[in-house]
Order: structure tokens, then sequence, then C-alpha cells
């Protein structure tokens, strides 16, 4: 295979790569973790009711609306979220996070996190709040009170805090693995440089080799987006920790 030819099918190839990998990524708190926790049981209840999930799937799109993106959300949107927050607080002490158009992470993956990174005494605090409900008719309480006692005594900061954690754990296994970013950039180079003569003829062999060789350079640009994507949701989680921080009561 020429040249040229080569070079056509690496850029096919790299587009066909960024589209399948950088669609969705995922984080995700290990289950043998939680139940090393004090109060795991309890914990693990609560998520169990809040029909929350320790797996989180993130859409590169996400990362359109969040602090370094594109686009900005819809005013429909920011509507539906402040909504979803006015009810949160029964006190009226919590107050709307002023960073909430700007969180690229799902809610439901941050309960699952505010529920795990709960201290002792905030656990007291919920139970007591909880205690003054029982809407439903088995005096247990919903899904949705659940998570407004935790919103209420938890905020963000101790879920933000974790998934941080969680994000810069799964960027060291990646580095781990297969090095940096900037060194998988380097490969990349390295390969390009070194594209085989163009050549007329095509033997079974140089098409084995060709494949082969296009095979490699793909695996390096697949772990390489795997890592600019959690760097980008590293980053995003960052600087909602610090404004979270800021606004911490």
């Amino acid at each position: 295979m020429a040249t040229k030819e080569m070079r056509n099918c690496y850029t096919y190839m790299d587009l066909w790569l960024t589209t399948i990998q950088m669609i969705i990524s995922w984080v995700h708190y290990p289950v043998e973790a939680l139940r090393q926790l004090q109060s795991a049981d309890i914990k693990m209840k609560l998520i169990e009711m809040q029909k929350a999930e320790l797996r989180c799937l993130l859409p590169t799109s996400l990362l359109d609306r969040g602090f370094f993106g594109t686009s900005t959300s819809s005013g429909e949107d920011d509507d539906n979220k402040k909504k979803h927050f006015s009810s949160y607080s029964w006190s009226g002490q919590r107050k709307v996070p002023s960073y909430l158009q700007k969180n690229v992470f799902p809610q439901e993956f941050l309960s699952t996190l505010r529920t795990i990174a709960m201290q002792e005494h905030e656990l007291e605090q919920v139970a007591s709040l909880l205690g003054e409900v029982g809407s439903s008719e088995d005096g247990e309480p919903s899904d949705a009170e659940i998570k407004s006692a935790i919103w209420e005594v938890c905020g963000d900061n101790g879920a933000l805090g974790l998934l941080v954690d969680l994000l810069r754990v799964k960027m060291a296994e990646l580095e781990e693995g297969t090095g940096t970013e900037a060194s998988d950039s380097q490969l990349l180079e390295k390969f390009d440089s070194n594209d085989p003569d163009d050549s007329s003829s095509a033997t079974v062999e140089s098409i084995e080799a060709t494949k082969s060789r296009v095979n490699r350079r793909s695996c390096i640009v697949y772990r390489r987006g795997q890592k600019q994507l959690t760097r980008m949701f590293l980053r995003e989680a960052e600087r909602l920790l610090e404004l979270s921080a800021e606004e911490q009561i």
C-alpha cells in the first residue's frame, strides 16, 4: 500500500476512534471500597433506597456546557436544575449552588457520592431529618426525601472531593499502564515519521504489515483519547470543588 493510502487510512482510523471512544467515558466507586467504610451497611441501604448507581457514564457532550466548554445550557435546562434543587433544602439554609448551570456531572451519581462521603455526625443528622418525615404508607422515606435530607446536611463538598479523587485514580491507572498523554503524542509523531516508502505493489505480506501497523497506531490514538477525556472531566470536577468549598456553610 502506498504511503498516501496509508496516511488516508490513519486519518480515517483517527476519526473513527475519536468518535467512538470520546462518546462515553465512565467513573465508578468500587463496591469493595464501599464495604470497608464505617457505617457501610447504612450507606449501602441509603444508596439502594435512592435507586442510585455506583457507576456513572460520562458522554463527551456533557463537557460542552461546563466551565471550559463552548456551549451554554438552555433556559429550560437551567430552570429544571433550579427546580430540582429548590425542593432539596427544607430549612432554606442550603442555597442552590451558584455553579449549578456549569455542573456537567449527573446529579444521580453525585447523590451517590454524597451518601458515601457522609461522616458519622452527618449520618445522625440525616437520620433525624428523615425521622420527621414518613410520608409513605409503610413509614419509609421516599428516594426524593432521602436525597433532600442528604443534600440539606452535606451539600456538595464531600461528594466533589470524592469525585476528584476517583478521577485522579483513574488517570493514574491509565498512565501507569501506558504512560502519559504527552508520551502517547510523542509515539504518534515518531510513528508517523517512519512511514514506509511508496510501493506500487501490494503483496499479502505488505497488506498484513500495514494492517498491523494501523492497529498499533489506533491503540495509541485510543489510549491517548481516554487520557484526554479523563483530564477534561477532572478539570471540571476540580473547578466545581473550588467553588463548592467557597460556598460551604
